[in-house]
């Protein structure tokens, strides 16, 4: 690759991380001036994606917010407008463009965080939202590893691309389907922000990392050209994601199986301890 296919390539891409870590350290000086937002502090955090990084993201992009408030866009259309993205990023990855298809994965992903936020701020929150909020969600997700599967086809690697697709799947069916039975368990590692934090970010370093240790490698005969090396590392997350995805599915379906058999039974082990009556069970159930 030489310098004018390099910046033609990867130009664009350092423009915006040098912009979005110099952002980073400003927020470092000012954190404790900004306000803090509700919606971050009542969300699940984790260890990576932890509430100063949602605080710093929000900081950075509520120019976006600003002017969608401004224009009175919808929810609704910010819903779409994230899925969008994500179908650009499922392009991106069947291209191989993999550090555009972690920025258009960032991007759709925070108008996950708009719509919410537009419909509370403008009173618009409607069941019927949420509902279409929560469905593109799952359309989302599914479009942009299903864009990173279709980029491994050929490759072994395509099964550790079905192995994140199953595994993110499954992780958010089973919240969705124990609440419709009454059981409330959203903790738990990989929830949905987690996922598109490390695809999202590793998509956008990796091309990066590949150009600079492409050189190095490159004597070494396995890897032929700067493409097939992001391929390799792109993997790394991938299946970071797939591993630690599917573990946290069969985690939440044990925890929410023994939720479901104290709620029927009143022991975790789905046999009825020496205090449970069925009765008073079945007669708080007409209520609930």
């Amino acid at each position: 690759m030489n310098d004018q296919e390099f910046w033609l390539t990867f130009g664009p891409l350092f423009a915006v991380n040098i912009y979005v870590l110099s952002a980073l350290v400003v927020f470092a000086f000012i954190y404790k001036k900004v306000p803090q937002n509700e919606e971050v502090q009542d969300r699940h955090s984790s260890i990576i994606l932890n509430k100063w990084i949602r605080e710093y993201w929000m900081w950075v992009t509520s120019p976006i917010f600003k002017v969608l408030v401004y224009f009175k866009v919808t929810p609704n259309f910010v819903s779409g407008l994230g899925a969008f993205f994500a179908l650009l990023c499922a392009l991106a990855f069947a291209f191989h463009k993999i550090g555009l298809a972690g920025w258009f994965m960032v991007i759709g992903a925070s108008f996950d965080f708009f719509d919410g936020r537009l419909a509370r701020l403008t009173n618009q929150r409607t069941e019927a939202g949420s509902f279409f909020d929560s469905s593109l969600d799952r359309v989302s997700e599914g479009l942009a590893l299903t864009g990173v599967a279709y980029m491994y086809h050929s490759h072994w690697l395509f099964w550790v691309g079905m192995a994140a697709y199953l595994g993110s799947m499954l992780t958010s069916y089973t919240k969705a389907k124990g609440e419709t039975m009454g059981v409330d368990y959203s903790g738990g590692m990989m929830q949905r922000p987690e996922r598109i934090a490390y695809l999202g970010a590793g998509a956008i370093i990796t091309p990066m990392i590949a150009y600079f240790a492409f050189p190095a490698l490159q004597g070494m005969g396995w890897v032929s050209s700067v493409n097939q090396l992001e391929e390799y590392l792109y993997a790394i997350p991938l299946a970071f994601v797939a591993l630690l995805c599917n573990i946290a599915s069969w985690n939440r379906i044990g925890n929410i199986m023994k939720l479901l058999n104290k709620k029927e039974f009143g022991s975790e082990n789905g046999r009825p301890d020496a205090n449970f009556d069925p009765e008073h069970m079945r007669s708080q159930n007409q209520y609930s």
